[in-house]
């Protein structure tokens, strides 16, 4: 974490230098008082008075270091009270609504998962979110004192200053005042992201974004997205498009995208797109175990059968999914070429699993098409985080503000 003091007003400095405190026990923790003024040049007394405070919000508690170096009194050692807040996460996806609470070291405590089984009018989204919201605040049985906010990743277009869902593809939805509803809903600060850029920011939290300053997400579901972190901050762009990858274009000739373009990365990537390779295959009768498996089945085609028909041999499942990391891979060494980002963070089911075909095509085009002299500082690297990525994120939008200046407030 770098260290930015600015001059301003007292009340600004209070409130930077108290943030600063607060990440430095959050990342080094457990920590001194002596430590912290060494680290942050603060003077002793201007660190024990924040640091107190902190203390009487439950943020930090205290405890007895085990043992003192130099012998007399063991110092006062300093952690953030992870366990003494609470923040409620919902992932809107495109065929689920999950919803959890979390502490704020991200350890989910209760988790509640909503299918959306029809596309549902805008008031009936609404009220499924709301519905779920309600189901878990009662079941967890946690006082509303305690929770500092619900934060809420969104798949599609949205509008983090306004609150707004502005378009979700896989719902055919617009603009979903999410913010203004679930504020006056529940009286909680409302915040919103793109579900991938919400993903980018518990990356950095919990995952493998971890102390780095400059990464790339990659994710592939339904659709596939990407998010940009740059000098420690999402970023959005003024039309909070940025990192809309999907509908680049990786192949002139290739599939119609849903956007109307030709070869756009979704249309050939996405798992949507490997699924519809697969049944294309089995229909005109090309031979594949699949055909066998699925037995005429379309529902019963899954990634998880594509993956296990090419780790049996299957020639058709092998190809389809070596075309899918092909694909990512000239896409990512185009965004690693542009941004130089020190890490590419992958997410998705399709990137799971050891001796993964669709990570080692990706890597293969990476390294053909990434700049030599950049080949040795980029890692390509799979998301930990696994199915909670997303809430997660959503969860983090809320704890990362509460960390900022002014968020202790």
């Amino acid at each position: 974490m770098d260290m930015v003091y600015k001059t301003g007003s007292f009340e600004g400095m209070k409130s930077l230098n108290q943030s600063t405190i607060l990440n430095l026990v959050r990342l080094k923790g457990p920590i001194s008082r002596a430590e912290i003024a060494k680290i942050t040049k603060l003077t002793p007394p201007t660190v024990g008075g924040l640091v107190n405070e902190l203390v009487e919000k439950n943020l930090i508690i205290e405890q007895e270091a085990s043992k003192s170096n130099v012998g007399g009194r063991r110092p006062i050692m300093l952690s953030i009270n992870a366990s003494a807040y609470f923040v409620i996460g919902v992932y809107a996806a495109a065929e689920v609504i999950r919803v959890v609470v979390a502490t704020l070291d991200g350890k989910i405590t209760f988790d509640y998962v909503q299918k959306i089984t029809n596309l549902p009018t805008k008031s009936e989204f609404l009220a499924m979110v709301k519905e779920s919201i309600h189901y878990v605040l009662t079941e967890h049985e946690v006082d509303k004192k305690y929770i500092l906010g619900l934060g809420v990743a969104m798949h599609g277009l949205v509008n983090p200053d306004k609150g707004l869902a502005i378009f979700s593809p896989h719902l055919q939805l617009r603009d979903i005042p999410l913010k203004d509803e679930l504020e006056t809903e529940f009286n909680f600060p409302v915040m919103i992201e793109n579900d991938v850029r919400a993903l980018v920011i518990a990356e950095s939290w919990f995952g493998q974004g971890q102390g780095i300053s400059d990464f790339l997400c990659i994710s592939v579901g339904r659709g596939v997205g990407s998010g940009i972190f740059i000098n420690n901050e999402v970023y959005r762009s003024s039309f909070n498009t940025a990192g809309e990858i999907g509908h680049t274009i990786v192949d002139v000739n290739g599939p119609v995208c849903r956007c109307g373009n030709k070869g756009c990365l979704e249309a050939c990537a996405s798992e949507t797109s490997i699924l519809e390779r697969a049944q294309e295959a089995i229909d005109s009768g090309k031979e594949t175990i699949l055909a066998e498996w699925t037995s005429g089945d379309q529902s019963a085609l899954t990634i998880e059968l594509v993956f296990k028909a090419a780790k049996e041999g299957d020639q058709l499942a092998t190809s389809i999914l070596e075309v899918t990391g092909k694909s990512l891979g000239i896409a990512t060494a185009n965004m690693i070429n542009i941004l130089k980002p020190s890490r590419i963070i992958l997410e998705g089911q399709i990137f799971e699993g050891d001796d993964n075909i669709v990570v080692d095509s990706l890597q293969q085009m990476v390294n053909q098409y990434m700049l030599t002299n950049l080949s040795e500082d980029i890692k390509v690297i799979c998301s930990k985080l696994g199915k909670k990525g997303m809430v997660l994120g959503a969860v983090a939008l809320i704890i990362n503000k509460v960390f900022m200046p002014g968020g202790v407030n």
